[in-house]
């Protein structure tokens, strides 16, 4: 359910049995639901309020409140979100504040947490890039327009991570570059997005629609411009092959226009945003991601635990569940003669396809599936003994 803000008298609070969240954050669908249904499924857990520009997905317990438009018009879409979550914490006094990003999402929720003595929860599920000479390299708005690197700016976004009480990464890369900048290594806990089995899993013996297919959104840091290029030279020798490119964004005519040129916009469909992208992995063959920064993607763990055999870029997290030649593989950033010559092998290799295949669902499922991530925060935030031991649910 969906609320366009709400009434909320000063000063009033709600009694309640069970744990309440308070989360901010704006993500598409499928990514509020693998980051928040394992929590939702934690019979403690009475309710998350999910602070955010849009409706999120229906599911149990869960609920959107949306920033007045005319509190947007005068605060900014930042505080306007600030404000309601302020009064969305006092009326229903939440036991956790949670975030994803850090800029404005991490600022708002600290900002609640210190007010309301709240502990705060935050998930940095882009990767070190977020914070990196000062997030100038990421898909954040605002500090994604850097010219360059400035160290003032990580400094203060690494005082602001150091300063929540559970900070959420999507593998050990994050975790150590976190803990070398001096964040409390007991604070750091590695929880990635979570897996449906029961939506993701291996198709029975379907004949695929799509050897390739490739999922994101279209902006520079996708590249989804080198899947376009790989995709051209490999069908110069497989005319009959057929790719699908799921994602929207502002670089859809630029990719669309560049599919045109190359002579292959009628073999790659265009299939925009999709509810539904268990239904389309069940019609592919092998996952592309040409990402240049990733956390840990999840469109990857998905089409793993769906039987794809994947092929993505050496970046974030990829290590964790893509062994080289084991579960699948890896190519350098940017390397289209690397893509092309892994895809190829794979396309002339129905036996290997299968095998790989095979390992990947495994690895998605042992890393992400959704029992695994919910008792992991279930430590976190039910039993409140803060990350494993050894800070990861690995």
């Amino acid at each position: 359910m969906a609320e366009v803000g709400e009434r909320v008298e000063a000063g009033t609070s709600k009694r309640h049995s069970g744990l309440r969240l308070l989360a901010t954050v704006t993500l598409g669908p499928n990514q509020l639901r693998a980051h928040l249904e394992p929590i939702l499924q934690l019979p403690e857990v009475e309710q998350i309020t999910l602070v955010s520009d849009k409706p999120g997905p229906s599911m149990p317990k869960f609920r959107t409140v949306i920033p007045r438009p005319a509190l947007v018009r005068l605060l900014g879409r930042a505080g306007a979100k600030l404000t309601t979550c302020l009064a969305v914490a006092r009326k229903e006094n939440p036991d956790w504040i949670v975030s994803y990003n850090l800029v404005p999402h991490t600022i708002n929720a600290r900002l609640v947490g210190l007010v309301l003595r709240r502990p705060v929860m935050c998930h940095i599920i882009g990767g070190p890039v977020e914070w990196q000479g000062g997030g100038w390299k990421s898909d954040n708005r605002v500090l994604g327009r850097l010219p360059r690197p400035i160290r003032m700016v990580e400094a203060l976004l690494v005082r602001l991570i150091r300063g929540c009480d559970v900070i959420v990464v999507m593998g050990p890369q994050s975790q150590a570059a976190l803990i070398e900048r001096g964040v409390p290594p007991e604070r750091v806990v590695i929880v990635p997005g979570g897996v449906d089995s029961q939506r993701f899993r291996r198709a029975n013996g379907a004949n695929p629609v799509y050897q390739l297919v490739t999922v994101g959104r279209l902006i520079p840091t996708k590249r989804t411009l080198d899947f376009v290029k790989a995709f051209a030279r490999l069908m110069a020798r497989r005319p009959d092959l057929k790719g699908a490119v799921l994602g929207d964004g502002p670089l859809e005519d630029a990719i669309r226009a560049e599919a045109n040129r190359l002579g292959v916009d009628g073999a790659i469909e265009f299939l925009g945003f999709r509810h539904d992208i268990e239904n389309v992995y069940a019609q592919s063959e092998i996952f592309v991601l040409t990402s240049r920064n990733e956390g840990l993607s999840l469109a990857m763990l998905e089409a793993m635990a769906s039987g794809l055999t994947v092929v993505v870029s050496d970046v974030g997290e990829a290590r964790v569940v893509v062994q080289d030649e084991r579960s699948g593989y890896l190519f350098p950033v940017g390397d289209v003669d690397a893509l092309v010559e892994r895809l190829e092998r794979l396309l002339d290799d129905a036996p290997l396809r299968a095998r790989l295949g095979q390992a990947a669902e495994k690895e998605a499922l042992r890393v992400a599936e959704y029992g695994r991530i919910a008792e992991a925060y279930r430590k976190i935030l039910v039993e409140k003994k803060g990350p494993p031991a050894e800070g990861s649910v690995y």
